[in-house]
């Protein structure tokens, strides 16, 4: 086996540095996304608790319609579904903000190292997790409105 020549062994070593480099990038861009998917992940978790929060009010409000067999009147449930189902979305929209928050920190601290993925941006996750707050406090509102 012959030895390589010294600029041979320069240029190897150089392109290794350059694929390196080349990895370290794809492997930072990898870590933006994956902030990006957990961030989606505690919107969908969110939702998921306010949707189950207007379920648990709605069936207090089921409960009220429903008369008791053999005409004994109607049933009167206690607020304990009106609150928690409040209760849930007061959650859903706390996880919602508190996650949106965060993403916004880590993308600004991503920004200030990292050069942030193409067709990537700090912004819409959180855009997103702020309308997803704003439909939360509507359905709080509604909620309050409609349990007296």
């Amino acid at each position: 086996m012959a030895l390589q020549s010294e600029p041979e062994q320069i240029t190897l070593m150089k392109r290794l540095v350059q694929m390196s480099a080349e990895r370290s990038q794809m492997s930072s861009e990898r870590t933006f996304m994956n902030a990006e998917r957990t961030l989606a992940v505690w919107i969908r978790t969110a939702l998921g608790l306010m949707i189950f929060g207007i379920a648990i009010d709605r069936f207090g409000l089921l409960l009220r319609q429903m008369p008791l067999p053999q005409g004994r009147g109607r049933i009167i449930p206690d607020t304990l579904s009106s609150w928690g189902g409040g209760v849930l979305v007061a959650l859903g929209v706390l996880m919602v903000v508190s996650s949106g928050a965060r993403f916004v920190a880590y993308a600004l601290a991503y920004q200030r190292v990292h050069q942030l993925p193409l067709r990537h941006g700090p912004v819409l996750g959180p855009v997103f997790a702020a309308l997803v707050a704003l439909f939360g406090i509507a359905l709080l509102i509604i909620l309050i409105a409609f349990t007296r």
